[in-house]
């Protein structure tokens, strides 16, 4: 079956996200004609995360604004207990069970993340942790501490069609200099979102 392809790197896909008041840039990386057909009407939005939570939110923020037009998103944790394998015959039995036309696979390619502890007016750490979204380990100190982050994230997003088995559209966005943990998600959720709006892929 060809639709087997959709999920060839789902199982290896990482998704971890971060912060706000950031700078962007996304780029198309499709290798081969744009795609010329019709919006898809039914997408299943799928993320693989180490932390839950934040696996959660990403997806359904993502599928929101993608069902906010005529297209309808479901996320995959809605469709899934935790603990349930995320593979290729999983994922192929709720493609079909919830007659999905395309699936969209989001994990990240980079990611830096550089902490900075003030404590006092003088006194300043700092601490650099790569490929480690929300898993920040400060030190708890005596003194009143003042935490700045700057985040630097590259991610991947893909969509499949489902009838023919390809990808069919992919983009790599950059988000750089975040400023707090947490509202980098729904920065790239409308990042995604409105690419696939502006691309024609989904029926708006």
């Amino acid at each position: 079956m060809r639709k087997s392809v959709l999920l060839s790197g789902a199982a290896a896909a990482v998704l971890a996200l971060a912060a706000c008041g950031s700078t962007s840039h996304t780029i198309s990386t499709l290798d081969g004609p744009a795609y010329a057909g019709p919006g898809f009407a039914n997408l299943l939005v799928l993320a693989i995360a180490d932390n839950y939570d934040n696996r959660v939110t990403f997806e359904r923020e993502l599928a929101g604004k993608i069902s906010s037009g005529e297209a309808s998103a479901t996320a995959h944790y809605s469709l899934t207990k935790i603990g349930d394998p995320i593979d290729r015959p999983a994922i192929e039995k709720l493609v079909e069970n919830g007659g999905f036309d395309a699936v969209l696979i989001t994990r990240v390619l980079d990611s830096e993340v550089v902490g900075r502890e003030k404590t006092g007016s003088a006194a300043t750490k700092v601490s650099r942790k790569s490929d480690a979204f929300f898993r920040y380990d400060y030190e708890e100190l005596n003194d009143p501490v003042t935490i700045a982050m700057d985040v630097n994230v590259a991610i991947s997003s893909e969509l499949f069609s489902v009838a023919s088995g390809e990808l069919v559209w992919a983009i790599e966005s950059k988000l750089s200099d975040k400023e707090s943990v947490g509202i980098i998600v729904f920065d790239a959720a409308d990042i995604v979102a409105q690419r696939l709006r502006r691309d024609g892929l989904v029926t708006w």
